[in-house]
């Protein structure tokens, strides 16, 4: 096992008096973390697609109008 830095010792310490559903959260955050560092993410065909159509418009300079912005964040409550 590498070294543990004295700050995330002090947050696992803490995080020992919370209820139980706020530990699990916090697990299964630093379980994603910990796979995120292991396992590259592979990328499906339409995922890829998807990516260098927007680049494709991003080198284009289509991109969304402040308005349409602030659209998207009013739908979705942002």
């Amino acid at each position: 096992m590498g070294q543990v830095s004295k700050r995330l010792e002090k947050a696992v310490e803490a995080a020992k008096a919370w209820p139980l559903d706020r530990q699990e959260a916090a697990a299964e955050v630093l379980e994603h973390l910990d796979r995120l560092a292991m396992t590259p993410y592979k990328l499906s065909s339409e995922e890829r697609a998807d990516l260098e159509e927007a680049l494709a418009e991003a080198r284009r300079g289509e991109f969304a109008s402040d308005a349409e912005v602030a659209a998207m964040f009013a739908r979705h409550g942002m």
